[in-house]
C-alpha cells in the first residue's frame, strides 16, 4: 500500500456538520471516512478491519478527563490516558498505519463524542490535504505514512 493516512479530529460527531466544514475542500468523498461513536459501522469501515460489536456498551464508558488524580496511577498529574487504557473502545479496529499509541488517541476522541475523519491520499497530494483538513477546522492533523523498506544490496 502506497497510500498516506491523513487523520484529523473533528470538534463534534455530527457527520452532516463534518462534511459541512470540508464542503469547501475539493475532497473525493469515497476516499473520505468518517468513524464516530454513534455509528463506527457507517461510511468507509468496511476496509477498516472491523471492529468487535461492543458499541451497545459505549454509552457507558468515562468521557470526562477531570479524574480524581490517583496516586501513583501515572509519571505526571492524572490523565484520562493513565490507568483507563482499557476502558476506552477500539472504534478504529486496527485501522493501518496507525500506532497503537495514536490510535489510543485517537479512540479516546470518538468516546468523548468528536469525530476522526481520515483520507487516503497518494503521497503527492498529502501534504495539500493535511492543508484542507485544517482550513476545516479539525485538530491534530496528521498524516501517517507507510514504512519504508530499505532495499538490501
Amino acid at each position: 500500500m502506497t497510500d498516506y493516512l491523513v487523520t484529523g479530529i473533528a470538534p463534534t460527531s455530527d457527520t452532516a456538520r463534518i462534511a459541512q466544514l470540508l464542503g469547501n475542500s475539493s475532497l473525493q468523498n469515497e476516499r473520505l471516512s468518517i468513524v464516530t461513536k454513534a455509528d463506527t459501522n457507517a461510511q468507509g469501515r468496511e476496509d477498516h478491519h472491523g471492529a468487535g460489536r461492543s458499541l451497545s456498551q459505549s454509552s457507558t464508558i468515562m468521557t470526562g478527563s477531570g479524574g480524581t488524580g490517583v496516586p501513583g496511577s501515572g509519571r505526571g498529574g492524572a490523565s484520562l490516558l493513565s490507568g483507563s487504557h482499557g476502558a476506552v473502545p477500539d472504534y478504529l479496529g486496527g485501522l493501518p498505519l496507525i500506532p497503537a499509541d495514536q490510535a489510543q488517541h485517537f479512540n479516546i476522541a470518538i468516546a468523548e463524542g468528536r469525530g476522526l475523519v481520515t483520507y487516503k491520499a497518494t503521497p503527492e497530494e498529502a501534504a495539500s490535504v493535511e492543508a484542507a483538513f485544517r482550513q476545516a477546522g479539525l485538530r491534530n492533523v496528521k498524516v501517517f505514512k507507510p514504512k519504508e523498506t530499505i532495499p538490501s544490496g
